[in-house]
């Protein structure tokens, strides 16, 4: 119950740091197991590492997906990752 509570918390934590206001899905608990997350999302190709970050328009249409974590430990990749996480928000947003 710990380690889903720190999940949790840390969903809560990315979402204030990027300023998302929607929900997010977590597809998976207490496994990096990449088949078992293609059986969960079996409309993507294939999962191909963790996290993955899956941007939907206002129709539902998968816009674009990002693989992999970019933290603040990562320096200017974690930058870059914002600025285009919130234009790209945005830019659907505005749509």
């Amino acid at each position: 119950m710990l380690k889903l509570r720190k999940l949790f918390n840390n969903i809560k934590r990315l979402k204030e740091n990027t300023g998302i206001t929607y929900p997010v899905l977590l597809a998976q608990i207490g496994s990096s197991n990449k088949n078992e997350a293609n059986k969960k999302l079996p409309m993507l190709n294939h999962i191909l590492s963790y996290p993955t970050l899956i941007y939907l328009d206002k129709t539902g249409t998968v816009r674009k997906i990002h693989t992999g974590f970019n933290g603040p430990a990562t320096g200017e990749k974690y930058e870059d990752f914002k600025r285009e996480f919130k234009s790209f928000v945005t830019d659907l947003l505005n749509e």
